[in-house]
């Protein structure tokens, strides 16, 4: 099974110069934990993303709402490509320690977000990651 299998919305982009408020009521309204940090001139290049966890880190800092995004971004982008096999993707997930990858195609344009639950929601997924493991141990395990 490939990442481009889960993959089936676009990704929900927001502009590096949005408020912290501004990204909390994009996240709230697209329903998800992940916005896509671009450059407007450019939406198709990221330049890093904000999940929920930066947006409540910022208040418990407490750090304006109205500040720009830019400055609680993570920009060091941990990616994938849709061709990708899941349980490569589900390992850079677990070595990284993060819920979402973002998604490129083969020329490195943005083409969506994968998540965790994108990972854990179907049983054929659950079942392919599990195979894939079968003769590999998991990255930092015992």
């Amino acid at each position: 099974m490939k990442v481009s299998d889960l993959v089936k919305r676009k990704p929900v982009v927001v502009s590096k110069d949005a408020t912290i408020k501004d990204a909390a009521r994009l996240m709230a309204s697209e329903g998800v934990g992940l916005l896509v940090v671009v450059d407007l001139s450019n939406p198709t290049k990221p330049v890093g993303v904000v999940s929920e966890r930066d947006v409540i880190r910022a208040i418990a800092k407490g750090i304006s709402l109205d500040e720009k995004l830019n400055t609680i971004a993570t920009k060091k982008l941990i990616t994938v490509e849709l061709d990708e096999d899941i349980g490569k993707a589900a390992a850079k997930m677990a070595s990284n320690k993060i819920r979402h990858l973002v998604v490129l195609d083969k020329s490195g344009k943005l083409a969506g977000v994968l998540s965790i639950r994108d990972l854990v929601a179907e049983k054929s997924t659950l079942q392919a990651i599990v195979s894939s493991y079968e003769t590999e141990p998991l990255p930092g395990g015992d």
